[in-house]
């Protein structure tokens, strides 16, 4: 700012003698002041003129000179727009207003003067430079009508033109637009720029001159076209949804050579049947993609690919992948030939994509790319990709319920069941709603399956009845009859089974089977399941209707005439038949035959695990807790895991958990339990009350050195819920030892030893201090030690005879226990001796801080010194050292070192006002005023604002002129402390130095 005022006051000065004689005779001292440069005399001449009325040039040109002399530019501004008021024509004065603008920064105000200036120069220089101010400040209607100024100004300036015709279509005079680009175009002798070009077309289009914009494109083309300009002008053509006048601008050059013999070059062949499929004339495009010949290159190969997935031909593009480079083809072919080969079958291709491309192709198909990977068996792969599809909102309905069952049959339950109550279902009965939101009848069977297995039954059934009325259909219908059998009315779904005579058997299949699920709760379902099960047995005699059909008789309760229908189908087996069969037995009441079938069946020997496995899950199904305890002790003990979870609940069903306690005992003498065995030892320890022998399992497993250090943690922290405190720090102590005072393990024995540890605690970590392996170690020890009080042990352990520690490892723990014995002079000593060795910016600063802390701030400055040696511009360091400064009136360090500090921009009214204070001091109010006003600014911005940020804002308002509201703060803080003197002091000198004397009398009470 200050160098623009020079630079604008050299200017005037130079001609200083051509204002001479615009200067009355009576001011010929204050010229002669002038030219002695004895401004403030000079100035104080012109100002009395000024305040007597001489607004005439002779005294405000002079007078706006010596205030940019003295750095007043709003002094100057004020003069200037006054004079401006009465001379609202002086182009002179305008023109000098603008560099006062400029200068002092104020853009709006600049603006506005410009506009009458070019208004009054009428230049195009100025009228160019007002366009680029309107449009820096977002005035549009001003840059637009600048702009039009200029061209007729400048009519050759092909550019402006073009920058005026985009500017005019962005504000929707579109054939003000097109009059601009042809009129450049015309100027240009058809050179104008490719987005100029391709706007002008859109335009013309838009305005139905599609036969200009066609003239225009054959006339940039000329006699002897490039392919390189056919085919960028058809494209364009395409793009503004033309691609008819493209295939007219080009089909002269494509069937041209045919003619003759000659072949068109293959990228405007490729282009030529892009513009056919997008004219809609596929059959054409077909025939000339077939036509093609010879090897493609590869830099063709991919719009080829493309092109032939556009028209149709998938099974075409597929066979000609095969055996090239895929890195070739864009991302949208390859996802195009992924779903191709999924269709097919082609899982060969599908390794190939993924072995060779990974997956990123396909991250905009999230739906195709999971069902790749369930086609792969990939099930984390299709399970990421599905959640990666519901997390964008760019799927339809249809394929939000794909990703759902795709979570589904990847296993990931909880995740389906998550997304599908997300979906906005109710949406889709209305016909407002977008198509992506509408659900077609075709994909109903698939919701309603939906529902059913993500148990959602009864919200399924509302849907469905609402939509059977919204939307009637045998889709409808039948979705809304598995539901309602499964949630529903059964009578109402076997009135509606007797009027449907034809119906799929699959359909009956699922009613028989949710309502034979049903009908043990709800005896009303019983019936409508043997209904549907016979109806579908009638339609299709396999075991699954078989199997239907029985379970039907049984919760009918007609379970001996289900044995018949079972007996056929035990030879087959399976968890259905088998839980059919006993329910059958048990529902008949024939015990005896259950327990054979059962003792039989183990009887035989050679079963599989899968087949004891099942056995043994009868019986507990059964609740034949006691029967089942042999089988399951002797698979948990082989095999542990789930048959030993199995094992525990039926133990504890059973009342035996003694022997559940002594299992596990032996495991864990044996070896360290799992996760799963340990926790179940806990929890079979406390239902048993046996609280030491817990306490004993918790504490050897804290200390078992054969686990992890991980898992050697939470038991310490168990100890500590069972109220054994003691145990809890043995077993913390032995994880610290081995991780070091940095760990977590450390800090929680800490924690545990409070505030004041005990002697004891103290003894434990001298003791690891002692004993540690070298310096560094040592030094991380006693750091800890002085933390916790331990200063005196600190400086006792590592005083000699020689002395303090000279080891550098060790200076920063003796220096940390002198600072919390609040020995300051000692640390003094110590932190000096440091500084000559340390260069780790971190310990620097830290020893700069403990230095402060202790009133030491030689010291301290001297640390951060050498941390600024290290970082010359840190921030903590610069600052520290600029306050230091200035409070030991090193005015230029102070000036140096903040300015460092506040050229980073950072939010600190401190810094910014100290420097202010610095320059102030050193006789540059000017220089200081910007750093106040930043000062002001930051403090204002603060939310809540304490007495002492009152007070530095009524000093900075007093600095920057504003006494008045300086006087405001300094009294509102006069009510809330009137006995403070100092305040009171700082006021009356406020006062004082603004020459106020009667209110400073009064704020001392003196006469």
């Amino acid at each position: 700012m200050r160098a623009n005022i020079l630079v604008v006051l050299l200017v005037l000065l130079v001609g200083i003698g051509a204002s001479l004689l615009l200067i009355p005779r009576g001011g010929e001292l204050a010229l002669q002041k002038f030219r002695d440069r004895d401004y403030d005399s000079a100035r104080a001449v012109y100002e009395e003129r000024y305040a007597a009325g001489d607004r005439g040039g002779a005294t405000v040109m002079p007078l706006t000179r010596l205030s940019l002399a003295q750095g007043d530019v709003e002094r100057a501004i004020a003069l200037t727009e006054e004079f401006i008021v009465a001379e609202p024509s002086s182009i002179e004065a305008r023109e000098l207003l603008n560099r006062l603008y400029q200068d002092a920064q104020r853009p709006g105000d600049y603006l506005e003067n410009l506009t009458v200036l070019a208004e009054l120069r009428h230049s195009a220089d100025l009228y160019r430079e007002l366009a680029y101010a309107a449009g820096f400040r977002n005035r549009m209607a001003l840059k637009a009508d600048a702009l039009a100024r200029y061209c007729a100004l400048a009519p050759d300036d092909v550019e402006a033109q073009q920058e005026l015709a985009a500017l005019l279509a962005a504000r929707g005079d579109h054939a003000g637009a097109v009059d601009r680009l042809l009129y450049a175009d015309d100027r240009a002798q058809g050179n104008i720029g490719a987005d100029s070009r391709e706007m002008l077309m859109s335009l013309l289009i838009d305005l139905g001159r599609a036969e200009d914009a066609f003239g225009r494109a054959r006339r940039w083309l000329g006699e002897q076209p490039t392919v390189a300009a056919m085919i960028g002008l058809a494209s364009q053509l395409a793009a503004a949804s033309r691609p008819d006048l493209g295939l007219r601008l080009i089909e002269p050059q494509v069937i041209g050579p045919q003619g003759t013999g000659r072949k068109p070059a293959l990228a405007l062949e490729l282009t030529y049947i892009d513009l056919l499929i997008a004219a809609d004339r596929r059959e054409e495009a077909r025939t000339r993609l077939s036509a093609l010949s010879g090897p493609v290159e590869d830099t063709q190969f991919g719009r080829l690919l493309a092109l032939a997935l556009s028209a149709g031909q998938a099974q075409e593009a597929l066979r000609a992948a095969k055996g090239r480079d895929l890195r070739l083809v864009p991302d949208w072919v390859l996802a195009g030939l992924a779903e191709t080969a999924l269709r097919d079958g082609d899982r060969p291709f599908l390794d190939r994509l993924h072995h060779e491309l990974g997956e990123g192709f396909l991250v905009d198909y999230p739906v195709l790319a999971a069902n790749i990977a369930l086609g792969r068996g990939d099930a984390d792969a299709a399970a990421r990709w599905a959640e990666r599809g519901l997390a964008g909102s760019a799927l339809t309905l249809g394929d939000r319920l794909a990703v759902i069952r795709i979570l589904d049959r990847a296993g990931r339950r909880a995740a389906a069941s998550a997304a599908f109550d997300r979906l906005a279902l109710s949406d889709s009965l209305s016909d407002d709603r977008s198509p992506g939101d509408q659900l077609p009848d075709d994909q109903l069977e698939e919701l309603a399956a939906l529902f059913i297995d993500l148990d959602r039954a009864p919200a399924g059934l509302d849907w469905f009845a609402a939509r059977r009325q919204a939307k009637p259909s045998p889709a409808a219908y039948q979705g809304w009859a598995r539901l309602a059998a499964k949630a529903g009315d059964p009578d109402a779904v076997a009135d509606w089974l007797a009027a449907q005579p034809v119906l799929p058997a699959a359909l009956l299949q699922d009613i028989a089977g949710s309502a034979a699920e049903r009908a043990v709760a709800d005896r009303r379902a019983a019936p409508l399941a043997l209904v549907a099960a016979q109806r579908a047995f009638a339609l299709d005699p396999s075991p699954r209707s078989r199997l239907a059909v029985a379970a039907a008789f049984t919760a009918t309760g007609k379970p001996a005439e289900a044995l018949p229908l079972l007996a056929p189908l035990l030879d087959q087996g399976g968890a259905e038949v088998e839980a059919a069969y006993i329910a059958a037995l048990d529902g008949a009441g024939r015990s005896e035959e259950l327990a054979r079938h059962l003792t039989a069946k183990l009887a035989k020997g050679g079963l599989t695990d899968v087949e004891e496995q099942g056995i043994a899950y009868l019986l507990l199904d059964h609740k034949a807790y006691r029967a089942a305890l042999p089988l399951l002790r002797v698979r948990a003990e082989r095999l542990g895991g789930d048959w030993l979870a199995a094992y525990a609940d039926a133990a504890a069903k059973a009342n035996a958990l003694p022997d559940l306690a002594a299992l596990l005992q032996r495991q864990a003498v044996a070896a360290p339990l799992a996760e799963a065995e340990d926790s179940l030892y806990r929890g079979t320890l406390e239902k048993l009350g046996r609280k030491a022998d817990l306490r004993r399992y918790l504490l050897a497993r804290a200390t078992d050195d054969r686990l992890p250090v991980e898992r050697r943690r939470e038991p310490a922290s168990a100890l500590l819920a069972l109220g054994d405190k003691a145990g809890a720090q043995q077993a913390l102590q032995r994880l610290a030892a081995a991780q070091g005072p940095q760990s977590d393990d450390f800090r929680q024995l800490a924690y545990l030893w409070g505030p004041r540890p005990p002697p004891a605690a103290l003894d434990w970590l001298e003791v690891r201090a002692k004993a540690a392996a070298g310096p560094a170690e040592q030094a991380a020890w006693y750091d800890r030690l002085a933390e916790l009080g331990g200063g005196a042990r600190v400086t006792a352990g590592l005083v000699t005879q020689a002395g303090p520690p000279t080891q550098p490892a060790l200076k920063a723990p003796y220096i940390e226990a002198l600072a919390s014995a609040g020995k300051g002079k000692e640390l003094a000593v110590a932190l000096r001796a440091a500084l000559r060795e340390e260069t780790a910016p971190d310990r620097l600063r830290r020893y700069a801080r403990l230095a402060e802390q202790t009133g030491q701030r030689t010291a301290a400055g001297e640390a951060w010194t050498a941390l600024l040696a290290q970082k010359p511009e840190d921030a903590d360091a610069l600052r520290q050292l600029g306050m230091l400064a200035y409070d030991e009136n090193r005015l230029a360090d102070a000036e140096r070192l903040l300015r460092r500090f506040t050229a980073r921009g950072p939010d600190d009214y401190e810094a910014h006002y100290f420097l202010g204070e610095a320059l102030t001091a050193l006789k540059r109010p000017a220089a200081a005023a910007p750093f106040y006003r930043t000062a002001l600014a930051q403090l204002r911005a603060r939310g809540v604002r304490g007495d002492a940020a009152v007070l530095t804002e009524a000093n900075l308002l007093n600095r920057l002129g504003k006494v008045d509201d300086a006087v405001a703060l300094f009294e509102s803080l006069r009510k809330r402390r009137p006995g403070d003197r100092q305040l009171k002091a700082d006021y009356a000198s406020m006062l004082i130095e603004n020459g106020r004397l009667p209110e400073a009398r009064r704020v001392l009470a003196l006469p």
